[in-house]
């Protein structure tokens, strides 16, 4: 009885993938957007999804893809701010291919001079703060998504500098455990111009920028799909 529930339901899974091709072919759907991670039984390949909107966004044709949602919603909370990016030197820390690359590609176009460190950065404090002659002159605007609980410091930051934590991570607490970013909030805050909070900070903004996505989107969370079909 369990092999044939099993047969069913990878039937219905079967449908999902046709669904989403005959979406795919469909010149009415302008957009269509894929829950990561990809952790699916039948094997899928991630590149092809990330790269296809990818490669415009990395040469500039921002008005002919589909930017991704949290570095969308970083770009718009560093405009609300009223800190203008044009000739502001911009430090992202991460490189992934959600977060940190395409903020690198969103801050170069919008004419930031921007430096991209990651975990095998060396001098990543110097990185984000650098003293020459007794003058700051890093990261006008800080950018973060590295998945490491707290570790940017305070310390670091340039006096006023514009501090995005994309950063959601579990560490525990008095009562449990807590949620806390990738920048160290507390003595950061000291320092920051303008610092996001965490949690209620990209979180919201990231759900904002996809509900203001003009076009149709079909939007399939194929964890979830699995899940609910396989188990």
């Amino acid at each position: 009885a369990a092999a044939e529930v099993r047969r069913v339901n990878w039937v219905q899974v079967d449908l999902v993938l046709q669904t989403i091709r005959s979406v795919n072919e469909n010149p009415a759907v302008h957009g269509l957007i894929v829950q990561l991670p990809l952790d699916s039984v039948k094997p899928i390949n991630t590149e092809l999804i990330t790269n296809a909107s990818g490669r415009k966004l990395s040469r500039g044709d921002l008005n002919d893809c589909f930017i991704p949602c949290t570095p969308n919603g970083c770009m718009e909370l560093i405009r609300q701010t009223g800190v203008s990016v044009v000739g502001k030197h911009a430090v992202v820390v991460g490189r992934s291919k959600i977060v940190g690359a395409p903020m690198h590609d969103l801050l170069l176009w919008s004419h930031a001079t921007v430096t991209t460190c990651h975990s095998k950065t060396p001098d990543l404090p110097e990185q984000v703060l650098m003293m020459t002659m007794k003058r700051q002159h890093r990261a006008d605007i800080l950018v973060v998504g590295a998945g490491r609980a707290e570790m940017v410091r305070g310390e670091w930051l340039k006096e006023g500098a514009v501090v995005i934590d994309c950063g959601i991570n579990h560490i525990p607490g008095t009562s449990g455990k807590r949620v806390v970013g990738d920048i160290h909030y507390a003595s950061a805050s000291q320092r920051a111009g303008f610092i996001t909070p965490v949690p209620g900070g990209v979180g919201p903004m990231t759900v904002a920028m996809l509900m203001e996505v003009k076009h149709f989107i079909l939007f399939f969370d194929l964890v979830l799909v699995e899940r609910e079909l396989l188990l």
